[in-house]
């Protein structure tokens, strides 16, 4: 199964989505700016269930909880490196 085929919101062929890319990229960005400026703490001690719900999107039977408090030292600027 190819990676295209796995990301079937996106379409194929000739009628695929032409911001695929870019809305990749964005997400991967968006990730690691949330990593960067928060410190996560999960809720809770117990094993996290991995199982998926059932539905048109991939998502988990029991949601994660967690808490996201801001960082005290301001983040890198990397928007400078371009």
């Amino acid at each position: 199964e190819s990676e295209a085929s796995s990301l079937l919101s996106f379409g194929l062929g000739r009628r695929a989505c032409p911001g695929s890319n870019l809305a990749q990229r964005t997400v991967g960005l968006s990730l690691a700016l949330l990593i960067q400026c928060f410190e996560w703490k999960r809720i809770g001690k117990e094993q996290v269930d991995m199982s998926e719900a059932k539905g048109i999107t991939i998502s988990r039977k029991n949601p994660l909880e967690v808490m996201c408090k801001a960082r005290q030292s301001p983040p890198i600027r990397m928007s400078s490196d371009f």
